[in-house]
């Protein structure tokens, strides 16, 4: 019989570990000494974990992964994990942020997209002295901030703090992936050039350009194939990802600037405000002006 394969979502894995921290964003885990899922998983979480004590060795996508003491493993989403063992003085910890967060909450331009998409090929990083001291620091500041007796603003501390660390996962990431990356370079799939060329394309449009046929005729490939390979590769398909932009372009600018309604309808080149205002209802659920009177 076929083996059925379970996706996991930031509540599953909450359910399943005693976590420091759960908000449905963001998941903290300062002592990690078992893996309580068995099975082949499709994360649907981008996971980073660092190994403190012990061994974990893993299947990811297929290929066999092993990591070590000060070994930092960093699980983008949609990948599919399996026959995954540990020694039994293992110990690691962990971050994790749901998918659907990820835009949202981080500032996701070509650069850390072309990360993201390497990290399937490449997902272990070896922690230097530095590197180590500094995500250390980042655990210690998030116990610091739980166990503090003041409860306010706990939440957007939290996320304050995991954007932090994340950008300087990003830089450690970066700063070991470019060797790789010449050495590996002839084994980047077809489908992953054009989704990272997609991204791009997105991320220079801000939200501006609302079609799968735009991206689509500038890639020089069909709208359906554009789609088909998105979702191969990262588990949205190309419309979904154009939606999650716009509406990440939009989410900021109600946020953190005084323009008017029109003016934000304007530059991102709706038709009118009342398209506008139904395309934002569709994507945050309130109105516009709603949102930023929650605000």
């Amino acid at each position: 019989m076929e083996q059925s394969t379970m996706k996991i979502s930031l509540n599953t894995l909450g359910e399943k570990t005693n976590f420091d921290y759960m908000d449905g964003d963001v998941l903290v885990i300062n002592g990690l000494k078992s893996i309580p899922i068995k099975g082949s998983l499709q994360m649907d979480i981008i996971i980073i974990l660092i190994c403190i004590e012990g061994k974990l060795i893993v299947d990811i996508n297929g290929k066999t992964h092993e990591v070590e003491v000060n070994d930092m493993l960093v699980c983008p989403p949609n990948i599919f994990v399996d026959n995954y063992m540990i020694s039994p003085n293992f110990n690691a910890k962990i971050l994790a942020l749901s998918y659907d967060a990820l835009p949202r909450m981080l500032h996701i331009d070509k650069d850390i997209w072309n990360i993201i998409l390497q990290l399937v090929e490449h997902p272990i990083f070896h922690l230097d002295a530095p590197s180590l001291k500094l995500m250390n620091s980042y655990y210690d500041l998030f116990s610091v901030k739980l166990n503090h007796s003041f409860s306010n603003y706990k939440k957007e501390t939290m996320h304050a703090l995991f954007q932090a660390s994340f950008y300087d996962v990003c830089s450690i990431v970066k700063s070991q992936m470019s060797e790789k990356i010449i050495q590996d370079k002839s084994n980047l799939k077809q489908a992953d050039v054009l989704v990272k060329r997609f991204l791009n394309l997105l991320a220079d449009n801000k939200g501006r350009e609302r079609t799968v046929l735009f991206y689509a005729d500038r890639l020089c490939i069909t709208p359906k194939y554009l789609s088909t390979v998105c979702k191969m590769s990262t588990g949205k398909t190309a419309l979904e990802w154009i939606h999650q932009y716009t509406k990440e372009a939009i989410v900021q600018q109600l946020k953190y600037t005084n323009k008017s309604i029109k003016e934000i309808a304007e530059e991102l080149d709706f038709p009118n405000i009342s398209f506008f205002g139904k395309f934002v209802k569709t994507q945050l659920g309130i109105s516009p002006k709603e949102y930023r009177k929650r605000l």
